[in-house]
């Protein structure tokens, strides 16, 4: 395989070669070993779930505070109202000890739990409020809320003055609009959705949002629209609000799309966001004429004939590669019809970690052992990954400082 990859980048280039990484809620370190093997090929084209998913709320934070990788959560320890914006949290955790957290919310009469889901969700069902809106009215419904916050007079001006630039252009989106007519197509009745806004203008109040609206429709302004939200109630950063979590390792990169170096497709000219790319244009930049189209495939964790939009695309796609390589822990569909079939291990049998625990003031780093024992014929991805790098020549020598280091202090060796 090694040998293969390096005639194929020697002939066509770096941009020849793409990585594909299925979603790692829980299996982190052999994503690392992954793109890091990547990046050391001199490539940039990952396409990970992450693409079809939170890029654009990440591309709207990049624009908001300047950076991408900014994680913001609520601070659930200490606000009074959680709005649940396409969060069923019962089901989808999210948080540190989701279940607990949501029940204790709802048994405690001095906070309050807001839940804005087309359902009744497992969520909604421990709700104080539960607006039960149209399925892709989200975005109809920020706006509604934020512009009866501002006709009031409930938004902090203080916030906006320290904080905000180019507040007086934003504001002029809500000036004039038709709020009860924009909440009679959501279906939600105007003096409810009226008493959340008073409620989440005057409480230490915070915003989850998740899939329900990322994977909806119009889910970037759904993104932007939830910033002002929080911007015009002094909610960013602010205790009981939504805070900067900090991570061992962020989420992903910071790549803008004005930045020249951000690597962008070639056929669908679209830029990574967080250094990942959406899996549903791969195949247009596979099956492309051009000479520099993509010509080998590593797939890690991933069945994207199955996984993502247009099978038959892809069918096409994989037929036109000069290579494709599979490391799965199944014989999947995408597993059969690959060149290679590398057998890694499942997170039961392998060491393990998340790095992004979205915890708040606190970073806590966990690191899971092999539950059962593998067959002998397996090995972890990261495993997997480095020995592809050490096949290339991609690996450093490893300097005798380190190894004494390793052997005195985790501090020292930290700083090695």
């Amino acid at each position: 395989i090694g040998q293969r990859l390096g005639e194929t980048m020697e002939r066509y280039g770096t941009r020849s070669i793409a990585l594909m990484g299925g979603g790692a809620g829980g299996c982190q370190i052999g994503g690392r070993f992954s793109g890091r093997l990547l990046m050391s090929l001199g490539s940039r084209y990952l396409y990970t779930a992450l693409g079809q998913e939170w890029t654009g709320r990440h591309y709207v934070r990049g624009r908001v505070y300047g950076d991408q990788t900014l994680f913001l959560h609520p601070d659930h320890d200490k606000l009074d109202l959680l709005l649940a914006l396409g969060w069923n949290g019962w089901s989808s955790h999210g948080m540190p000890q989701t279940r607990h957290f949501i029940k204790s919310l709802s048994e405690d009469s001095d906070r309050i739990l807001v839940v804005v889901d087309p359902r009744l969700s497992e969520t909604a069902r421990y709700a104080d409020i539960h607006l039960a809106l149209k399925p892709g009215s989200d975005a109809l419904l920020l706006k509604a809320m934020i512009a009866i916050i501002l006709k009031e007079g409930w938004h902090d001006r203080s916030f906006l003055e320290a904080h905000t630039s180019g507040w007086e252009e934003t504001a002029s989106f809500f000036s004039d609009f038709r709020v009860k007519d924009a909440l009679q197509i959501c279906g939600v009745e105007f003096e409810q959705v009226k008493e959340v806004c008073r409620l989440f203008a005057s409480r230490r109040s915070a915003v989850m949002s998740d899939l329900g609206v990322l994977m909806n429709r119009h889910s970037t302004l759904v993104s932007y629209l939830e910033e002002i939200l929080l911007t015009i109630c002094g909610r960013v950063g602010a205790a009981g609000g939504n805070v900067f979590t900090g991570m061992l390792s962020p989420l992903g990169v910071h790549t803008p799309s004005e930045d020249p170096n951000t690597w962008r497709t070639i056929r669908t000219d679209i830029p990574a966001i967080m250094g990942v790319l959406p899996p549903n244009v791969l195949p247009e930049e596979i099956e492309s004429d051009g000479a520099d189209r993509i010509r080998a495939l590593i797939v890690v964790g991933a069945n994207p004939l199955r996984s993502y939009a247009d099978t038959s695309a892809y069918e096409r796609a994989f037929k036109a590669l000069d290579l494709l390589v599979v490391v799965d822990v199944a014989m999947s569909e995408t597993a059969a019809v690959a060149d290679y079939i590398l057998a890694g291990r499942s997170a039961y049998e392998s060491y393990d970690t998340t790095f992004w625990s979205f915890n708040y003031p606190e970073i806590f780093f966990h690191l899971g052992r092999p539950l059962v024992m593998p067959a002998a014929v397996k090995r972890e991805n990261s495993l997997i990954m480095a020995a592809l790098a050490e096949d290339m020549n991609l690996l450093p020598a490893i300097p005798d400082s380190l190894y004494q280091a390793a052997k005195e202090d985790r501090g020292l060796f930290r700083q090695e």
